[in-house]
């Protein structure tokens, strides 16, 4: 199937692109009976300038028929969708596939072996037709501490150990590295997708271990504390 790009008109377009972070579904308005194209891509990355290799990679890698069903990967981290005007309108729009990126929605109709996509509006409209989707992951940073002694002589022990404990699941589309975390403000090492299914993990460090995401949608909340 060939893809041709272009400029939106009044009989083509779309709007109001938002995620549902409860149901996790992607809902947006196009005209009645217009099919959409869904494109994701990294956080804060706009796929309208670069139609030309998003053309390339959807030609390569969808072959005959259009990205029905699900997202398909065209290449890392940016993956399109199709759906007709009838399955937007039965599903009332259609399943995300996870955060930290931007999903943008291009109008389209599918004539014999051609697909003509419609540029989407700018960012800055109300009812922009683009959405920046963060990870927001829960995680607190904790020295263990230890004791030696007894009632009037136990005395608090230098700390040789932090906890990093991570609240809730881990996100589907958390790639291995997405944050990491500096140790002495010397060695960084990679938080893995093990790590934060494990729940919690330990760093030898007389110094809190500082966390920073790698991957621009990632947010890090610390838990609030209580009284």
């Amino acid at each position: 199937m060939k893809y041709e790009f272009f400029p939106a008109d009044p009989a083509h377009f779309a709007a109001s692109l938002t995620l549902d972070p409860r149901s996790e579904r992607l809902t947006w308005s196009v005209p009645p009976g217009q099919d959409s194209l869904l494109v994701q891509t990294p956080y804060g990355v706009d796929p309208t300038r670069e139609a030309d290799a998003l053309r390339e990679l959807l030609e390569r890698v969808c072959g005959a028929r259009p990205p029905e069903g699900r997202f398909y990967e065209l290449s890392a981290r940016v993956s399109a969708r199709y759906v007709s005007a009838d399955e937007k309108a039965r599903e009332q729009g259609c399943r995300a596939n996870g955060e930290a990126c931007t999903y943008t929605v291009f109008p389209c109709v599918v004539t014999g072996d051609v697909c003509a996509a419609y540029l989407a509006g700018g960012r800055d409209s109300l009812s922009s037709p683009r959405f920046d989707a963060p990870m927001n992951i829960r995680v607190a940073v904790a020295p263990v501490k230890s004791y030696a002694g007894f009632w009037l002589f136990r005395r608090e022990l230098p700390v040789e150990f932090f906890r990093v404990a991570f609240a809730g699941k881990c996100p589907e589309n958390y790639r291995d590295g997405d944050i990491e975390y500096a140790v002495n403000d010397r060695w960084r090492v990679p938080v893995t997708r093990q790590m934060i299914e494990r729940g919690e993990f330990y760093v030898r460090t007389e110094r809190k271990p500082v966390l920073t995401p790698r991957n621009a949608g990632v947010r890090l909340i610390e838990p609030r504390r209580e009284g």
